[in-house]
């Protein structure tokens, strides 16, 4: 396996709103109090399930006051009484469909309400999410944005994260070539399948941990996804995370993180990495401001050497120790600046 280098086209792909914001969300919000947990929290958007034209317009204005932005479906608001002033709302992207594969949607139904959104309101973004990265070399052309949700702990290899998002840009490709830039966004989890009903005689489940979510997270960033989403903000009990601070403090972390990474991700000027990185891993390498940053993530079962050489005046960022290890531990991340 050779370094993987992942090229992010951050010129080439439109950005969803001004400035150097990497999305970093929440799923499910539903009232607009919630807003200020994610806004301390270090979230800059969320989206909802919820389709009330008047709830949907409360959230929106709550989140005009703290500087979010929204998904959201637009079904219900088109043609309501707040059909106007919608196309002012502080949207990240119109929540188009959930899973239209799981459904099996027509195409022509997913690019007919695409366009029927777009008509409505041109300059506001379009988005959906597929439940597996295959089904974008079906609807790989629809809308603005290509979502992916994908939950892997503790039943998959959590490489497939990356792999989910390779699919989906790969199927974008091929279905919108006119748009090469165009955005994906991963949606990663924050949920114990225990939760949920399961075929298997016997259920398995487990909540993921900081570094498992860390792990997802930086290995979808360094496939090229270009917004993060965390599913979802209660349980199905209806507790919300932030009333369980172990659970809350793994997203709170990254949502920091992340606040501070977003500048390098979204207008960072790729460059190559280190020449005589180990085989086994994959980098992407970023300029920005005068520093350099290097992302790493080891997807292998077994330890990955660093040489010593190689590494030369790189520091570790957001570790508490500030030398750089002799190896990779299996699926691990470091990120590191020069």
């Amino acid at each position: 396996m050779k370094i993987t280098l992942f090229l992010f086209s951050f010129l080439a792909a439109p950005l969803l709103w001004a400035g150097n914001n990497l999305p970093v969300c929440m799923y499910g919000i539903g009232k607009p109090a919630e807003l200020q947990v994610l806004k301390r929290a270090g979230f800059n958007c969320f989206q909802t399930y919820e389709q009330a034209p008047e709830l949907l317009a409360a959230l929106a204005a709550e989140a005009g006051k703290l500087n979010l932005k929204m998904a959201a479906y637009p079904d219900k608001v088109i043609g309501s009484a707040y059909d106007k002033e919608a196309k002012d709302w502080p949207m990240l992207a119109w929540y188009l469909y959930d899973e239209p594969e799981v459904r099996r949607m027509p195409l022509e139904e997913l690019l007919k309400l695409d366009r029927r959104v777009k008509e409505w309101s041109p300059a506001q973004r379009t988005a959906f999410v597929m439940g597996d990265g295959i089904a974008a070399f079906t609807y790989g052309g629809a809308a603005d944005v290509l979502m992916a949700d994908w939950y892997p702990v503790p039943h998959l290899d959590l490489g497939s994260v990356g792999q989910q998002i390779a699919l989906l840009r790969e199927g974008a490709k091929m279905l919108d070539a006119k748009n090469p830039g165009k955005p994906v966004w991963a949606v990663l989890q924050a949920f114990d399948w225990m939760e949920f009903p399961q075929r298997r005689a016997k259920k398995v489940g487990g909540f993921p941990t900081f570094a498992q979510v860390r792990f997802m997270t930086y290995l979808a960033l360094a496939r090229g996804a270009r917004g993060i989403f965390y599913f979802k903000y209660a349980s199905q009990d209806g507790v919300p995370l932030a009333d369980r601070p172990e659970r809350w403090d793994i997203y709170g972390r990254m949502a920091a993180e992340l606040g501070r990474m977003g500048p390098v991700f979204m207008e960072g000027r790729q460059t190559d990495p280190p020449a005589g990185l180990d085989p086994a891993l994959s980098a992407a390498a970023f300029k920005k401001g005068g520093r350099r940053y290097l992302v790493l993530v080891n997807s292998a079962s077994f330890p990955v050497a660093l040489d010593t050489e190689v590494m030369k005046g790189w520091r570790p960022l957001f570790e508490e120790r500030r030398g750089l290890p002799s190896d990779m531990p299996p699926l691990s991340v470091r990120i590191l600046e020069k």
